[in-house]
């Protein structure tokens, strides 16, 4: 019976402490909280191409050509996402003309577009210090290491100034401030050499606080 009773016991605590590696397991997976994206925002540069295009993007372009919407500038307009899934939009892209509304069309040349990202709820790395932020590559880390901004931000404009202009699929460092403390995280963007085409691919955050996060890590 005591042999019993002890085989008992240690299949308890066998059982218990497997219970206990997937438990842990599972919180390990949760940390990283991982959403693909795959959105992309293209401005059309051919006038006509845009009159027969039925896109969001062109339809709304077009609006303001023909004068239905008042704007002073060629704009995709802003497209925000929900990073954490709380309703609240965290951030924000557009890509817009620095040109003044033209009425006889499109510029010719799209060399004055501007690719932009807008933090709400979130602040973006920017090493710069002038609203160009940091254009990671695969495996940076991101933490509380470098300077953080919540201010409008260029990923690419006239002149090559952005950090993201023509170098293909790179990471913008983010984190969520709450109370004090912060969850890091990254979102994979691609934009253009010309800054016409924008694309929002995926991306992810640690979900503990003060817990760093590399470039591209989905677990």
């Amino acid at each position: 019976m005591k042999n019993s009773n002890e085989m008992g016991l240690w299949l308890i605590v066998i059982v218990f402490a497997i219970s206990s590696c997937n438990k842990n397991a599972d919180n390990n997976d949760k940390s990283i909280v991982y959403q693909p994206v795959s959105k992309e925002y293209v401005v059309i540069r051919d006038v006509g191409k845009l009159m027969e295009s039925d896109d969001e993007i062109s339809k709304h372009i077009d609006s303001i050509l023909s004068g239905t919407i008042s704007s002073e500038f060629i704009s995709t307009g802003q497209k925000q996402f929900d990073l954490n899934d709380d309703k609240i939009a965290d951030i924000g892209f557009e890509i817009i003309d620095l040109n003044q509304f033209n009425p006889g069309g499109l510029p010719q040349s799209f060399d004055s577009l501007a690719a932009r990202a807008i933090p709400m709820m979130v602040e973006i790395l920017d090493n710069s210090t002038f609203h160009y932020p940091d254009a990671l590559l695969f495996n940076d880390k991101i933490s509380e290491n470098g300077n953080w901004t919540n201010g409008t931000s260029v990923l690419g404009t006239f002149l090559n100034a952005g950090q993201f202009q023509g170098k293909g699929e790179r990471y913008l460092g983010f984190r969520f401030p709450i109370e004090n403390k912060h969850k890091y995280g990254w979102i994979k963007i691609y934009c253009s050499q010309h800054n016409d085409t924008l694309r929002i691919i995926d991306y992810a955050y640690n979900n503990v606080f003060e817990s760093p996060i590399l470039a591209g890590q989905t677990k």
